[in-house]
């Protein structure tokens, strides 16, 4: 046989072994280049809110596909403490939280309001005006050092800011703590025929800044926080922060 004749009989067996290599490799890249799992712990009222829409554009930007588990509060802040997950969703800054888990950089701003029925009358200017009112609040929940700290106020904890919302409706207490887009948002989708009959002081407690939170018991928190905070900057100049910032989403 002609070497012509026999590199025409081999050449299209090499290319298809050829070809098969390269889509072989292409796929193992293509493996090695899925998506990170993380997991993150938070409570139930984050989700379909802006901190949640931010942190997985964050994440996804570096690389990572966030899994969310939610749960009460206390459960969610004590599971990541103990590293049950890589993080924390939506977290205002404590020292004591500090001490178990780091903090990111600045996620998303709110502010804490007390909630009344409009047909309660309460002058609130300093938290001495409070004294006597049982006020709802969230199970271990950190709302200002003051506040906290404050034995002279009587407080309910509650699992959720839900059992709130209907405790205040059916009067067991004068007043609740809480975010106040949260509220506004969940009385208009899920309490519509109740709406018009709360209201909020127009003095906040305090101005929030929500911090996403890695569990220092999980190995490698360090470069997770540091990739995170990477994607909070890129999708903050690229303009995605903004744009779910403009879809006026609760917390």
């Amino acid at each position: 046989m002609s070497l012509s004749g026999l590199l025409s009989k081999v050449m299209p067996r090499a290319v298809t072994i050829i070809a098969a290599l390269v889509l072989g490799v292409l796929a193992a890249g293509g493996a090695v280049a899925q998506a990170k799992s993380i997991s993150f712990f938070t409570d139930k009222e984050k989700d379909g809110g802006f901190l949640l829409a931010i942190t997985k554009a964050a994440l996804e930007k570096e690389g990572y596909e966030a899994k969310i588990v939610y749960m009460p509060w206390a459960r969610a802040l004590d599971g990541v403490i103990r590293g049950e997950a890589d993080g924390l969703l939506g977290a205002q800054y404590t020292q004591e939280r500090a001490a178990k888990m780091q903090f990111s950089d600045p996620v998303g701003y709110s502010e804490m309001v007390f909630f009344k029925l409009k047909t309660t009358k309460v002058d609130f200017e300093k938290l001495d005006d409070l004294k006597g009112l049982i006020i709802g609040t969230i199970n271990q929940s950190a709302y200002t050092p003051e506040f906290d700290s404050a034995t002279y106020l009587t407080k309910a904890p509650a699992p959720d800011y839900l059992t709130n919302i209907r405790k205040l409706l059916a009067g067991r207490f004068p007043l609740f703590l809480e975010k106040k887009y949260v509220v506004l948002n969940a009385l208009a989708t899920q309490f519509p025929d109740d709406v018009g009959k709360v209201d909020y002081l127009g003095v906040p407690l305090k101005k929030l800044t929500f911090f996403d939170c890695f569990s220092k018991a999980v190995p490698g928190y360090e470069q997770k926080v540091k990739d995170f905070n990477a994607g909070l900057a890129a999708i903050t100049k690229d303009g995605t922060y903004q744009a779910i910032m403009s879809k006026n989403l609760h917390e």
